[in-house]
């Protein structure tokens, strides 16, 4: 099975305790896996610091699939999206700086 894995967020945030929703549109093949991995970044400064512990889990990933009928005629017209979503947990006591990627696999 063929894996492809895509950063999808350049750099997120969330405060110690938060939790963030965000999604992924156009997401295909329609018949693949697909999972979620939160990638900590450094958040220390010359000022404050380098020393950091950051705990991220992706606490829900699922699948919303959109069928939007565009024509209600004998023959019907339809556009079909399907999105990722996915939920991130800040566990530490810090702000989090982030980037996410998502995995998907083929059959």
């Amino acid at each position: 099975m063929p894996i492809k894995t895509f950063k999808i967020d350049n750099e997120l945030e969330l405060n110690p305790g938060q939790t963030g929703h965000w999604w992924w549109n156009h997401a295909s093949p329609e018949g693949s896996v697909w999972s979620a991995n939160a990638v900590p970044m450094a958040t220390g400064s010359t000022t404050t610091g380098f020393a950091q512990t950051t705990e991220l889990e992706v606490t829900r990933l699922w699948r919303k699939y959109i069928i939007i009928e565009k024509s209600t005629s004998q023959f019907s017209d339809t556009d079909i999206e399907t999105e990722i979503h996915y939920e991130v947990k800040n566990l530490g006591g810090t702000k989090a700086r982030f980037r996410m990627y998502l995995s998907v696999a083929t059959p």
